[in-house]
């Protein structure tokens, strides 16, 4: 009677502790605690939690707090450093050159060609993720880069020989067709190299110029909007696979429900941090018909030199340009 007892007590607790038994997979994200990229993936993580009553539990960690980079995001979660990373599409471009596509100047400008580009290159983006033992989950896009500076900026002839930090190699080859004297450097130190006059402007975002109150060093914004590019959020397979049906369902309903609300963040983000700039004294100017156009045929010359380097682009970019009127 008492091993039968002591049986039916060590059922129980193997019953409870099977119930309590719980999925965390750690998130990386390489954005820091107050952006809106950040604020998105702790979101995500909650209404999973919330989504799978307490199954899955993801711990979101911010800006590198677990050593990984945004440019090793991708390799992070092949290898299982992490089971979930936040990472912009073009930073993975070293592994996989298809990826810097959506830095194309004139290619993608604001969300709603950015959906339209998704629905024809998303498929190619999924194989790709597959061939390094990951899948998407979702995206967010950022809001489009513009043009902070001293003086103001209109014209193409405004731009020549300005010495701007460019935020990708696309943008450092756009910035110098355009006449510019761009430079690249870490973030980290834009702020000092414009305080000290090293450069004379920053190719970034609102949400970065806010990051960097950029409006102590420079007086004007043009929001140019040249192009538009990407996070994704990705899974390693292993980690999703190990997850059961209810489960992968719930977190699927998840990234359902709150992709949109995503995408929605990311345009307020946009407008509130130009209000934000304009409080604080920028000018925010536009660009002269004159230098779109210029910038436009600068963008175009790029496409077909990112297809002769990378020719998979070619049939992607060609059915997203018919698709979006372009």
């Amino acid at each position: 009677m008492r091993t039968i007892s002591m049986l039916a007590v060590a059922a129980v607790s193997l019953s409870a502790a099977q119930a309590s038994a719980q999925t965390t997979l750690d998130f990386s994200t390489p954005w820091p605690d107050t952006n809106f990229q950040a604020k998105a993936a702790r979101q995500f993580a909650e209404a999973v939690a919330k989504a799978t009553d307490g199954d899955v539990q993801i711990n979101v960690f911010n800006a590198g707090e677990i050593g990984v980079s945004g440019s090793e995001s991708m390799a992070a979660v092949e290898t299982g450093i992490v089971q979930m990373a936040d990472f912009l599409l073009f930073l993975q471009a070293g592994e996989e050159p298809l990826l810097a596509m959506d830095t194309l100047p004139y290619l993608i400008q604001g969300q709603e060609q950015m959906a339209t580009f998704l629905e024809v290159a998303s498929p190619v983006f999924d194989e790709i993720a597959a061939s390094h033992n990951q899948k998407i989950l979702y995206y967010v896009p950022w809001p489009s880069p513009g043009l902070y500076s001293r003086s103001e900026i209109t014209t193409a002839e405004d731009l020549q020989g300005q010495r701007i930090r460019a935020f990708n190699p696309a943008s450092f080859e756009f910035l110098t067709k355009l006449g510019a004297a761009p430079l690249e450097m870490p973030w980290g130190d834009v702020v000092p190299a414009l305080a000290a006059g090293t450069i004379d402007g920053v190719a970034t975002s609102t949400s970065s110029g806010v990051d960097g109150k950029l409006w102590d060093t420079t007086s004007y914004f043009n929001p140019l909007q040249w192009s538009t590019s990407t996070d994704a959020v990705t899974i390693n397979l292993d980690a999703w696979n190990a997850l059961s049906e209810e489960d992968q369902a719930a977190i699927e309903g998840v990234v359902e429900e709150l992709e949109a609300e995503f995408w929605a963040q990311s345009a307020a983000e946009d407008e509130g941090k130009t209000e934000i700039l304009v409080e604080n004294g920028m000018t925010v100017t536009e660009a002269e018909d004159s230098m779109k156009a210029v910038m436009s045929e600068a963008g175009h010359e790029m496409w077909g030199s990112f297809i002769e380097r990378v020719p998979a682009a070619g049939p992607i970019i060609e059915q997203y340009t018919e698709a979006a009127g372009k």
